[in-house]
């Protein structure tokens, strides 16, 4: 087994254990080094291996610069919650709802473009391939992680007409700004993929090139178009995606169950 795996190994097992709880610094490279009695290049190689199983990540604590540790275990997060029909007012989006389901505190960096959209895009939302869409992206933390970022195309009439066309976030979320339109969304498609995060992956979500992504399609339609195509993209093996369908009442109950019974 080469070097840089056993460190990675130990020091996951250590993190696991909680020498290094979640939001501190590992030692620095030079006292890995001394350490494992390896040279600089190998503790890198460890460190990426632990960046891609979504151990820790490059930040700053307390004005210090370093390797910092991620939450352990994965993150639930309820696909079909924002769906439902009985979902009330609320100045949370879908994001923000979640995250303080599960304990979790939400945070965001947000921006708005208007560029042309990757052409199968364009399809899905039956312009033209030369017009622009409104793009929103949504770069989502959790407890100050960077955790999952969210992309959304809409059609440029259509985000004038819902008030998507500004570069503030809207607060309670655009399913509900569509809705107030007139655009209330009564169907979406998911494809659930697993892709290798490129460059501009690892330097959103904090993590090496090559490290595992779930990357989650929604296809938007209210009753007369097409109103988005949202992607999401999160770490892999941090995050577990949960679609729930049917009454309420048993909904709850297996929630419960789930809950009592988790072993994950």
């Amino acid at each position: 087994m080469p070097a840089y795996v056993e460190i990675a190994e130990t020091l996951a097992e250590e993190i696991t254990a909680g020498t290094w709880p979640p939001g501190t610094l590992l030692p620095t490279h030079k006292d890995l080094q001394a350490r494992f009695n390896v040279s600089r290049i190998t503790i890198t190689s460890a460190i990426d291996e632990l960046g891609k199983q979504g151990m820790v990540y490059s930040g700053y604590v307390g004005g210090r610069r370093g390797i910092i540790v991620r939450s352990i275990g994965r993150t639930d997060h309820y696909a079909t919650d924002s769906l439902r029909s009985d979902r009330g007012k609320s100045s949370y989006d879908a994001f923000s709802e979640n995250a303080k389901k599960v304990g979790r505190k939400p945070s965001k960096r947000f921006e708005m473009r208007m560029a042309k959209p990757p052409v199968w895009i364009a399809d899905r939302l039956g312009i033209p391939h030369d017009q622009v869409a409104v793009i929103r992206i949504s770069h989502q933390i959790l407890d100050g992680e960077p955790w999952a970022r969210e992309t959304s195309y809409y059609a440029l009439d259509l985000a004038q007409k819902a008030g998507l066309d500004t570069t503030d976030d809207l607060p309670q979320g655009t399913i509900r700004a569509l809705a107030d339109a007139g655009f209330e969304e009564i169907a979406r498609v998911d494809e659930v993929t697993d892709e290798s995060a490129g460059p501009a992956d690892a330097a959103d979500l904090a993590v090496p090139v090559g490290a595992p992504l779930l990357v989650q399609t929604r296809t938007a339609a209210s009753s007369t178009r097409i109103t988005r195509v949202s992607q999401f993209h999160r770490l892999g093996r941090r995050n577990r995606l949960i679609w729930e369908v049917g009454n309420r009442t048993g909904l709850d109950l297996i929630r419960a169950a789930r809950e009592s019974g988790k072993d994950v």
